[in-house]
């Protein structure tokens, strides 16, 4: 790796173990670097491995170190080709090709745009620069020359350029130098996929077998397991398998219970014919509803409003609303009474006395009443049938059994014991016939239209007169 980003310190350890001296390096890591040991990528050279010279029983090492955000991506992308990867310094890997070098000497790679500066001390590596210069660079070489004197403490100098002008940038550098700095061309032969790192790294493996080489370590904090071991990129592919996996999963159900939908569809689809039945039968119960005639309705009024004692001999309905009466009252008070109780309720109108005429005896009063019940829009807002506590008192009455017999079908009222029920299709005495003598408090119903049965009997309730 190049040197952007590269920081090289020169760090003197007590003497102890490799565990000791590991945990001592930490130490001074946190306290000498910008970053703590866990963000950073770093290992570290002894200087007695490097010139073979002695020491006092401190150990002075040599720590480099980068961030780990930048070692870790190249980690990733060759790991990805199958490639596990090691990294070190490319300054100080281009230092192998100097040739016979001083103990005090430095190295100068000029780049395009910039330039690196490795400088030694005793063999040692102690510093590692950037200077703002390149062969591309639009200044003039003043400006490197005047950055090489600020930094100059060393018996030689190693320029290394791809540049063929190379032996010229040597002769000027060392024109700008003092007498005693020797600046020396470094000669190698690049090629496609070469340069002078690589070979300078080829060199320290055959040569010194990597003794000079500057592995740069990447650690986990606490147990040293290396982020190029296949761990995060595992959790990484789980993590992702289940994001398919919550993407697909609509997908997936649909087809699992395709088969159970298709059966589900077809029965739908078989039922349909069904449905069209339905909806024809109830538009004809519909048009029924809206259309009947309120005969019960008008039957239920007037047994609701006809005194005690009542005698209906006969009654006629047709679609049309007229109504034609025929009875027996006790008296003509009860008459009046009876017409406007009918008026009353506000379902008849034009309610007509026609005729009144009293029984041979004087004690009744034959009546013939006509009228017209309203029509439907103004019958719309009437209240009529029993209300729910009369119907629990009918069906509880018919539990029991009493006197009063059983309910009627469709009426309110209990029938008296005996009395004779005709339904449709039994027969009846036809409208012309005389009236037949029924028991007291019924009655008989004729329509003109048939519509309602002819035959039926109905009480009239009581008001708590005098029974006949």
């Amino acid at each position: 790796i190049g040197a952007r980003g590269v920081l090289l310190r020169r760090l003197t350890i007590p003497p102890g173990g490799k565990n000791e001296l590991q945990q001592m390096l930490r130490l001074q890591i946190e306290s000498e670097f910008p970053l703590p040991p866990d963000e950073l990528a770093w290992w570290y050279l002894r200087r007695d491995e490097i010139a073979r010279s002695g020491t006092d029983g401190r150990q002075e090492l040599i720590v480099a170190a980068v961030k780990k955000e930048v070692v870790v991506e190249y980690s990733e992308l060759l790991a990805e080709c199958g490639v596990s990867p090691i990294f070190t310094l490319a300054a100080l890997a281009r230092s192998s090709l100097c040739s016979s070098p001083p103990d005090t000497y430095a190295v100068l790679e000029i780049g395009r745009d910039h330039s690196e500066l490795l400088s030694f001390d005793n063999g040692a590596p102690v510093a590692l620069r950037i200077l703002p210069w390149g062969e591309e660079s639009p200044t003039p070489m003043d400006s490197l020359t005047k950055a090489l004197k600020s930094n100059w403490s060393w018996q030689k100098l190693y320029v290394i350029s791809n540049n063929p002008r190379q032996k010229e940038i040597a002769a000027r550098l060392a024109e700008a130098f003092a007498d005693g700095v020797i600046c020396e061309t470094v000669e190698f032969v690049p090629g496609e996929g070469l340069s002078a790192a690589i070979l300078g790294l080829k060199s320290t493996i055959e040569n010194e077998a990597g003794r000079r080489l500057l592995v740069l370590q990447i650690k986990e904090a606490k147990n040293g397991m290396t982020l190029t071991e296949p761990v995060l990129r595992r959790w990484a592919a789980l993590a992702g398998l289940l994001l398919i996996g919550c993407f697909l999963f609509p997908y997936a159900e649909a087809l699992l219970l395709k088969s159970h939908l298709s059966k589900k569809l077809t029965i739908a689809k078989a039922s349909r014919g069904t449905l069209t039945t339905i909806d024809r039968e109830l538009s004809f119960l519909q048009y029924l509803k809206q259309n009947q005639s309120p005969y019960l309705d008008a039957m239920y009024l007037m047994a609701n409003v006809a005194p005690g004692g009542t005698r209906i001999d006969s009654l006629s309905m047709d679609r049309r609303g007229e109504i034609s009466l025929r009875g027996n009252l006790r008296d003509l008070q009860q008459v009046v009474q009876f017409r406007s109780k009918l008026i009353e309720s506000g379902f008849f109108a034009n309610v007509t006395v026609e005729e009144q005429t009293p029984t041979p005896d004087r004690q009744k009063v034959i009546v013939r009443i006509t009228a017209q019940w309203k029509p439907a829009s103004a019958r719309e807002s009437l209240k009529i049938g029993p209300t729910p506590e009369e119907i629990e008192k009918i069906k509880a009455a018919a539990k029991e059994g009493g006197a009063g017999g059983f309910p009627m079908m469709g009426s309110p009222f209990p029938m008296m014991p005996g009395m004779p029920v005709r339904m449709p299709g039994m027969g009846g005495p036809p409208p012309s016939s005389a009236p037949v003598r029924m028991p007291p408090r019924t009655m008989i119903i004729r329509t003109n239209d048939g519509a309602i049965p002819s035959g039926v009997p109905f009480i009239i309730p009581s008001t708590g007169e005098k029974k006949e």
